[in-house]
């Protein structure tokens, strides 16, 4: 596990996750809430569960934003200082009503961060400027074809009057050895060792013997408001509340999300969906899972 190689990306994760930590009533917020805002994506990507109708059924359906508004509310009730990410397994540039979903979060949450992550496919000087009008943060472009989208975006970038830092390019393509990112199997949809570092150690031997710290540190909204346990269940197993109907803090301390979290503390990754994941989730969140350790020490 040592010679993982971990994204140079994680890092600026890192921190964010650190200085967006928050506690209410008690009790550690999630410093990231993810929204999956739409049902499809415009790539097949190999090493994406996506590109299996098997594994995958993509719909041209999206968050509606009657129920969007409603889970921003949840978040202001607790004073939500986090980071909203529009990500997960889908392309977010495909939602038709992105920029009236970032007017509304920056609207009601002043203080949260809003980032992206898109393929770029769908990206254009116009979109690009609409997006940070709308109150957009920052935009994570994942370069899947080679060298020549840095000039691509770089030019797109320049137009728009944006930096690195709004900008963010992420080399996806094969180069030194390897995609530029920590690859995970998706909860056993992929065979994750086809596209490791040249250096890594393939991993054969699951469930992982040790903690992750996701269920932490972050919680994951599906487009018709059901909660995942995680980014990396893109089958969707586990699926613990459905917010159109219930309540995000009152979620985040379920019973059950709870006592997922005790297994994961102990190492015991014997459960579906983590007995088949590969992910080392360890790297980032080790405050959020302190905060909680610490919180269930006071109780007994």
């Amino acid at each position: 596990m040592n010679n993982r190689f971990i994204d140079p990306s994680t890092k600026r994760k890192d921190t964010i996750v650190k200085d967006k930590l928050q506690y209410f009533e008690g009790f550690p917020v999630f410093s990231i809430i993810e929204f999956n805002i739409y049902g499809n994506c415009n790539r097949d990507c190999s090493f994406c569960p996506v590109s299996n109708p098997l594994v995958y059924e993509k719909k041209h359906e999206g968050i509606s934003t009657e129920l969007f508004n409603k889970i921003l509310d949840d978040l202001v009730q607790i004073d939500y200082k986090g980071k909203i990410l529009f990500s997960a397994f889908s392309e977010p540039l495909l939602h038709k009503k992105l920029e009236n979903l970032l007017l509304s979060a920056k609207t009601k949450l002043p203080q949260s961060r809003l980032e992206i992550v898109t393929n770029g496919d769908l990206l254009s000087t116009k979109k690009l400027k609409s997006i940070f009008d709308a109150g957009l943060d920052s935009i994570s472009i994942s370069m899947y074809d080679g060298k020549h989208q840095i000039e691509h975006f770089n030019n797109m970038m320049e137009t728009c009057g944006l930096d690195n830092t709004q900008v963010i390019l992420r080399r996806r393509y094969f180069e030194d050895g390897n995609y530029g990112i920590t690859i995970s199997n998706r909860s056993g949809l992929i065979n994750s060792n086809e596209f490791r570092d040249e250096n890594e150690n393939a991993i054969s031997e699951l469930p992982l013997k040790n903690k992750c710290y996701y269920p932490f540190y972050m919680i994951l909204i599906d487009y018709n408001g059901d909660v995942l346990l995680c980014p990396h269940d893109w089958s969707k197993k586990f699926k613990f509340a459905n917010l159109a109907t219930q309540n995000l803090w009152d979620t985040w301390k379920n019973k059950t999300i709870n006592g997922i979290r005790k297994k994961l503390a102990s190492s015991n990754r014997n459960f579906n969906p983590c007995n088949r994941c590969d992910v080392l989730g360890t790297v980032i969140g080790k405050e959020s899972f302190d905060g909680w350790m610490n919180m269930e020490l006071n109780k007994q």
